[in-house]
């Protein structure tokens, strides 16, 4: 009986790890320009050529100082 159990074992261990090898190798992802664009967007923040001015009551979402004011570069 304990050798039927552990057969059983190593018989459902094998079928999920041939199973999970059988997915992972035939899914496939596919990268699309789309893909890499929004990548990207999030890869450069919400920086996109905003800087901080002088010195003032304003805070710098980037160094916390207080500025003047928050402008485009």
């Amino acid at each position: 009986m304990r050798n039927n159990m552990k057969l059983g074992l190593i018989v459902t261990v094998m079928v999920l790890a041939i199973g999970g090898w059988w997915v992972s190798y035939h899914h496939s992802a596919k990268v699309t320009s789309l893909l890499l664009e929004n990548i990207e967007a999030l890869a450069q923040g919400e920086s996109g050529g905003v800087g901080c001015y002088g010195v003032g009551a304003v805070d710098c979402p980037y160094s916390k100082d207080k500025v003047y004011f928050i402008g485009e570069r």
